[in-house]
């Protein structure tokens, strides 16, 4: 094998290893907007759970 077909090889193996790359616009706000997709989800469970209840 040649080089250029090693470094191809590498470079693949590097972008696989790191996974899905995050949209440059949602970086510094992921970490919030997981959080309140959390909280809306409990929030939308909790309510199916007390209409289950009655």
């Amino acid at each position: 094998m040649d080089l250029k077909t090693l470094n191809r090889i590498d470079k693949l193996r590097r972008l696989k290893s790191r996974g899905p790359k995050t949209p440059s616009w949602l970086k510094p706000y992921h970490l919030l907007f997981f959080a309140f997709l959390v909280v809306f989800i409990f929030g939308a469970l909790m309510k199916v759970l007390e209409l289950n209840h009655n």
